[in-house]
């Protein structure tokens, strides 16, 4: 992984990667090391080497910028519009969230009671995202860590990614989710609280999100189209990232602050994820 390093991909437009007032400070800062991504992903399967590796990669740099690790929509807003560069439909949710020690009953975040996700005068939100993916049958929940109550140890920083408990969603009952030394329990919300992280802000800066994302997406492709990885993003169950390794082969990584691209050798073509039909 220590080679990513000098690929870092550019920095995201600053409202795409829009801190929450002044980052909240006294906060939990992100933390995510190239060490850290590698034990997420050496060993994860080809169907959810990507659902993983977006979340790696965004936490990574927000880990680097030194910023709080309290960033659940803007993760969210991100990895989705990466996750469509795949061709992988997702769908963000606010949840209750409760974290706890084995044994113990979670205390719900967010909302008051916890079930009533909301924004701040100051534009905070008081709740917590995740992303629901069908195609993947899996949700993901990139940003557990930003919570007092979860362990610093290393596993309890990486990303939740767990089965959804009914097909195509979240369901209506509580789930949790057991993550050896910590337990975090998820409540599916109705509407309109459900949506609750919509905002007019969110449509207003949604140029610039699409364009992290798509910066994300390709990020992350570029490792796992490496050593290490290739054999298994090959066997993806998820035809578009085939039909990109497969465009894309032989192509040398560009990123700068126009974004990540990707450039033929003989002709100098720079070709965008997007580009290849």
């Amino acid at each position: 992984m220590s080679a990513k390093r000098r690929n870092r991909n550019p920095k995201k437009n600053p409202a795409a990667r829009r801190r929450r007032g002044r980052d909240l400070p006294g906060l939990p800062r992100a933390r995510f090391g190239l060490e850290d991504m590698g034990r997420l992903l050496l060993n994860a399967p080809a169907d959810v080497l990507p659902l993983l590796a977006l979340p790696a990669v965004w936490l990574w740099n927000l880990a680097e910028d030194g910023h709080a690790a309290a960033h659940c929509v803007d993760c969210c807003v991100t990895v989705r519009y990466a996750l469509a560069e795949y061709g992988l439909a997702s769908e963000i949710q606010a949840v209750g969230v409760g974290i706890a020690a084995a044994g113990v009953e979670p205390q719900l975040h967010g909302g008051g009671d916890g079930l009533r996700p909301h924004y701040n005068e100051d534009g905070t939100f008081n709740g917590h995202t995740i992303l629901v993916v069908p195609a993947a049958g899996r949700l993901l929940d990139p940003t557990i860590q930003q919570f007092a109550e979860v362990p610093r140890t290393v596993k309890a920083a990486l990303p939740v990614m767990g089965p959804l408990p009914v097909a195509g969603g979240l369901g209506t009952k509580p789930f949790g989710v057991d993550r050896t030394d910590h337990f975090v329990l998820y409540v599916p919300l109705p509407a309109p609280y459900r949506d609750a992280w919509h905002s007019r802000v969110l449509d207003q800066r949604a140029d610039d999100y699409r364009e992290a994302g798509a910066n994300l997406a390709a990020n992350a492709f570029d490792i796992m189209r490496g050593e290490g990885f290739r054999d298994r993003t090959a066997q993806s169950p998820y035809p578009r990232l085939r039909a990109l390794l497969a465009a894309l082969d032989g192509t040398t990584a560009v990123a700068d602050p126009r974004g990540y691209r990707f450039a033929d050798p003989g002709s100098g073509r720079e070709l965008r994820l997007a580009d290849i039909p």
